[in-house]
């Protein structure tokens, strides 16, 4: 349901951006025009923020034990890298056409373009309270300081016609710089959720004191911390051979259980456990072969 939320959102938006566009290029607002070319490029990002949040639900399978859940920061990733790169494109077009003034018909049009950003901005806020994606909330910090650029777009429009002529060109250039600072907080702020770390020693022994406390043997252990201290665990245990299937179902999902509440004491949350059973003493047999 959210999905076709969002497309609806982009759908609307796609309306807005053309309109932002058009009377830009009509109006001889560069201003106007270089906030629609930004806002083009946001639906590019949205769009790759859909996929990417509709990729990061997919659970865990052969080749991802842990799931698909950093498929979301890797999209904030690839927005903020194309960020910078669009905001190169936009400053350099900007200043081959610095200083021209826009029309007195463009005054109107950038303020109703102000007003249907506001609707795209509120009905982005409310899907983003809901899906807690990263991604999605990336894209409305987009949106948000584009509604913001297209406000002083008519304000510099209005002063640009009345006062001072090149406020309407600088105020563009500006555009371009904010577009390049979103790009790289869009990068720091994905980098946290996509590099791991080693976990400290304590958290190794907790879940190693845990293990101990079963009726299993640990045969490997794989464990790796994000700087927002959520950890995904890889256990490989064995079990003795006579041990029903159904017994060591039970066996590996109460060590899940105390591993998640007893890590949650010390402030690391269980991100992703995944647990392998297997017979006491099965991958000698295959490492003889």
């Amino acid at each position: 349901m959210y999905l076709f939320y969002l497309f609806i959102i982009l759908v609307f938006y796609s309306f807005v951006v053309a309109l932002k566009i058009i009377w830009g290029i009509t109006g001889k607002n560069l201003a106007l025009f270089s906030d629609g070319v930004d806002s083009l490029k946001n639906i590019f990002t949205l769009s790759l923020s859909i996929f990417f949040w509709n990729l990061s639900r997919s659970g865990r399978d052969i080749t991802h034990h842990w799931g698909h859940i950093k498929y979301d920061s890797f999209g904030s990733l690839i927005i903020g890298i194309f960020q910078i790169f669009i905001s190169g494109v936009s400053g350099t077009y900007i200043i081959f056409k610095f200083n021209q003034i826009p029309q007195k018909s463009s005054l109107m049009t950038s303020f109703f373009s102000f007003v249907l950003m506001i609707f795209v901005v509120l009905s982005l806020f409310l899907i983003s309270r809901k899906l807690k994606s990263e991604a999605i909330r990336a894209e409305l910090l987009h949106e948000t300081t584009d509604l913001i650029q297209t406000l002083f777009v008519f304000i510099s429009t209005f002063v640009s016609i009345n006062y001072i002529s090149f406020i309407n060109s600088a105020f563009a250039l500006f555009i371009a710089s904010v577009l390049l600072l979103n790009g790289i907080l869009t990068i720091w702020r994905a980098e946290k959720f996509l590099v791991d770390w080693a976990p400290p020693r304590n958290v190794l022994q907790k879940i190693e004191s845990i293990l101990s406390e079963s009726r299993v043997s640990t045969r490997d252990i794989k464990a790796s911390l994000s700087s927002n201290n959520t950890l995904r665990l890889e256990l490989i245990l064995q079990v003795d051979g006579q041990t029903p299937i159904s017994e060591a179902h039970k066996i590996a999902h109460s060590i899940e259980e105390k591993i998640t509440l007893e890590l949650e004491k010390i402030g690391v949350k269980v991100e992703n456990c995944s647990i392998h059973i297997e017979p006491l003493g099965a991958h000698m047999g295959s490492e003889t072969k």
